[in-house]
């Protein structure tokens, strides 16, 4: 984890719009054999996909986000590679679980004489005839007869995405990856990394040619996205092959921190077709794609197109209709305003010999973040429209807090400028 000398917690008040940190972002890959230029568990910074290309690998995973990324309009991007391990011919007990978990998605899953079909349900539900049920999340495996079943996988130890926090990552995608059930473990670990780190994450659905019908693909939409749920995901459906994550992580690379995606008039360069609209829907609409399963779990945005531009249709996250970060840009404008504090109190920290526990620790307190925020506060394309802190008075504060010299009970209040929403952030500075 990164060294800090200041605690940030955050809760919202309400819910409505607003959005990030400070926008760098990064394409995370997976691969079996080690990059031709570059090392697994590396972080490298890019400006060109034919760099990346070059230490990965012409048509990686990296290089084909990296294309998208370029394409955006991106200066410069992240990339790092996890190596893949497989496993072959494990014999795993019908309701038990998989030696190593999570599995890895991408790859799959292959099974000695059964069908393999991915399962969100835990417990796994039991399969048809002829097939193993495959939850990859918790590694949990059914089979239809109750026998054991052999299978062949592979697995990536995605502890390796803590070095992003070391180059201030603050959007991150799994890179060339349309999620469908078997991506559930890979995102189940990558949004637990990514809500920890402040970090956002497109979540690219799998393309809904590549099902029967429309009507499933939602359903496995609102699967995949209630499994990850979270006001830091960004849920996108798209009729198109391409890696649409890559395309939207460029997006957010070159807007600022509080760009609110829906609609954005700049639009994606790749063609789609067309979702039925009774499908579509929206945030107060249950059984659409983006209002969600029949509980309203699982929401996801969907890419139209409107006078030959193609854009985001509403920006909900995956958190859902009954969280207050129901939006995208609500909570990447939280991860701004506490990242633009911890910076603040960090610099005060090393240009000051001392805070005392003083009214004029105080003052220096409260000055340094009023000065911060006061170029985000007021205007018509700020973040904010009012902000309002509170720094306790030194005699407010605990001895047990005076002794680890750390001032609590900070508050600040915000009004963001997207719509009447407020939240409150709670921090304490260790002296």
């Amino acid at each position: 984890m990164t060294v800090s000398p200041v605690e940030i917690d955050v809760s919202a008040e309400t819910g409505a719009l607003p959005q990030e940190t400070f926008t760098d972002v990064a394409v995370v890959g997976t691969a079996t054999a080690a990059p031709p230029e570059a090392a697994f568990g590396e972080v490298n910074r890019y400006q060109s996909a034919s760099e990346v290309a070059n230490d990965y690998g012409d048509g990686s995973d990296v290089h084909v986000a990296s294309q998208a990324v370029a394409e955006m309009g991106a200066d410069a991007w992240y990339v790092l590679v996890l190596e893949q391990t497989e496993v072959v011919d494990e014999s795993v007990d019908d309701g038990t679980t998989v030696a190593n978990t999570p599995i890895h998605g991408e790859a799959g899953v292959t099974a000695d004489a059964r069908d393999v079909v991915y399962s969100t349900d835990d417990p796994v539900s039991q399969p048809g005839d002829g097939e193993v049920a495959v939850n990859t999340a918790t590694g949990e495996v059914v089979t239809d007869d109750g026998t054991a079943a052999t299978l062949t996988y592979s697995y990536v130890d995605w502890s390796g995405l803590e070095e992003l926090e070391y180059r201030g990552v603050n959007r991150a995608h799994l890179a060339d990856t349309r999620a469908g059930r078997e991506h559930i473990g890979d995102y189940d670990e990558f949004v637990s990394w990514a809500s920890g780190a402040q970090v956002g994450v497109p979540l690219a659905i799998k393309n809904p040619s590549t099902f029967s019908s429309d009507e499933e693909a939602m359903t496995v939409a609102h699967e995949v996205a209630g499994y990850v749920p979270g006001g830091n995901v960004l849920g996108v459906v798209a009729k198109a092959g391409v890696d649409v994550g890559a395309y939207k992580l460029g997006q957010l690379a070159v807007n600022e921190a509080w760009f609110d995606p829906y609609f954005d008039n700049d639009g994606y360069p790749y063609a789609i077709d067309s979702i039925p609209g009774r499908l579509i829907g929206d945030p107060s609409t249950s059984e659409t794609f983006v209002g969600g399963d029949a509980d309203g779990n699982g929401p996801v945005n969907v890419v139209i197109s409107v006078d030959g531009v193609n854009v985001l249709w509403r920006s909900v996250s995956t958190a859902g209709a009954s969280s207050d970060y129901q939006y995208f840009d609500v909570q990447m404008t939280e991860y701004f305003a506490t990242e633009l504090i911890d910076n603040t109190l960090t610099s005060l920290e090393l240009e000051q010999d001392r805070i005392p526990f003083t009214g004029d620790g105080q003052s220096m307190i409260e000055g340094a973040i009023v000065d911060a925020l006061a170029d985000y506060t007021g205007g018509p394309d700020d973040p904010f429209a009012e902000t309002d802190i509170h720094v306790p008075e030194p005699e407010d504060l605990s001895e047990d807090d005076r002794a680890n010299r750390n001032w609590t009970g900070i508050t600040l209040d915000y009004q963001l400028t997207g719509s009447a929403q407020t939240f409150s952030v709670e921090m304490t500075l260790s002296a």
